[in-house]
């Protein structure tokens, strides 16, 4: 959303990398997770490999993957408050833009998707693509409909009251906020109130602290090593609290005396989670730390961002993930399984790229021939 010239190529990186945790991420919640514990699945792939009442230390990968999507959402909202909060009283924030930039690509991707998911089933009939109907505009993509109402909140006031705080006003305002949505009790009345509320309080809290980053650089006097002492911390508790979730499901398992299978769960976590605000705001202080030149590549790159988010967040992507037998190649080689998922993380990353090139090409060339749709104006 910001113009060219405030780019830092560092940041960017920090985006790219952002975005290929998403895409990840989305491989694991709506494929891998799937194929683990859905009970139509298991028997169509016949990959009941983890279906013992039993801890595998291999699924401590999915549960640290788990977390991925999460933390690139708070990384994304990160950004966005630290390049636009400064921007005086939200004026400077070209809402007609940003509409104008998130609804053409969300119709293009549309567009694409719904061609492309049609070819595919009929080129390659024995293998099920979900089929995407047109439709898809007006519900594909949660984040963006979440990201937007964020921006329009810091244009309509949120930058104005930010501006005119102290650090001590700032710092107030962000402890209620956070407070407010972590503590079980009120962060559910926001919820009840209105649905989503919480996550958009949330929104709020993570954009202003990214603005309280680039205005006072509160994080500045600890050193690097900190942050990455601080994410191993965390992902230790985030798989010790896994296990204590698995034990506590064998157990349960054996006082039931079930004779199902047993199915192994992977813990989710919600935008708000105490767990990826953290690991997040390591992450984004420890690329805003690296010396990286000008990279145009880069820049590139952190601009297609959202037509890579747009491309593979639907169902007919999901189906193509879902055309791979992951569970078996995590039972008998994890180490392939991690390989195999990032490299098909980047296929989707660079599938994504070359959608967000064609779509910039045919942007020019309207521009360059609109002409032929539009009247000229009388003198």
């Amino acid at each position: 959303m910001e113009k060219e010239k405030m780019r830092s190529s560092n940041i960017e990186l920090l985006r790219n990398v952002a975005m290929l945790m998403i895409v990840l991420y989305h491989i694991i919640v709506h494929c891998v997770n799937v194929q683990l514990t859905n009970k139509d699945s298991i028997e169509r792939l016949s990959n009941g490999l983890f279906n013992q009442p039993l801890f595998y230390k291999k699924l401590m990968i999915l549960d640290t993957f788990n977390t991925f999507g999460i933390i690139g959402n708070v990384i994304f909202i990160l950004i966005s408050g630290y390049f636009m909060v400064h921007k005086a009283r939200g004026g400077k924030i070209d809402i007609v833009k940003i509409s104008k930039k998130l609804l053409y690509q969300l119709g293009f991707a549309s567009i694409v998707l719904t061609i492309a998911s049609t070819i595919c089933f009929h080129i390659k009939s024995d293998t099920f693509f979900n089929l995407i109907n047109i439709q898809v505009f007006n519900s594909m993509s949660w984040f963006v409909g979440y990201y937007y109402a964020i921006i329009l909140i810091a244009k309509l006031f949120l930058n104005n009251f930010l501006q005119k705080v102290d650090n001590q006003g700032y710092i107030s305002f962000l402890a209620v906020n956070f407070a407010f949505i972590q503590f079980g009790w009120s962060g559910g009345l926001a919820d009840s109130f209105i649905s989503g509320l919480r996550t958009l309080l949330n929104g709020i809290f993570l954009y202003a602290l990214g603005g309280y980053f680039k205005k006072y650089d509160p994080l500045s006097k600890l050193r690097t090593y900190v942050f990455f002492l601080t994410i191993i911390i965390t992902y230790f508790f985030v798989n010790l609290s896994a296990y204590n979730d698995t034990k506590n499901s064998i157990e349960n398992y054996i006082r039931n005396k079930t004779e199902d299978d047993f199915i192994q769960s992977i813990p989710g976590f919600a935008n708000y989670s105490i767990i990826v605000i953290i690991i997040g705001v390591c992450l984004f202080e420890i690329f805003k730390r690296i010396k990286i030149p000008q990279n145009k590549i880069l820049n590139y790159l952190g601009q297609s961002t959202f037509m890579v988010y747009l491309l593979h967040d639907n169902g007919f992507f999901y189906s193509i993930f879902d055309t791979q037998d992951w569970i078996t190649l995590l039972y008998y080689y994890p180490y392939r399984f991690i390989l195999k998922i990032f490299v098909w993380s980047v296929g989707v990353f660079a599938c994504g790229v070359a959608a967000y090139t064609f779509y910039i090409t045919l942007v020019k060339l309207f521009h360059k021939y609109n002409w032929i749709l539009y009247k000229k104006k009388e003198k």
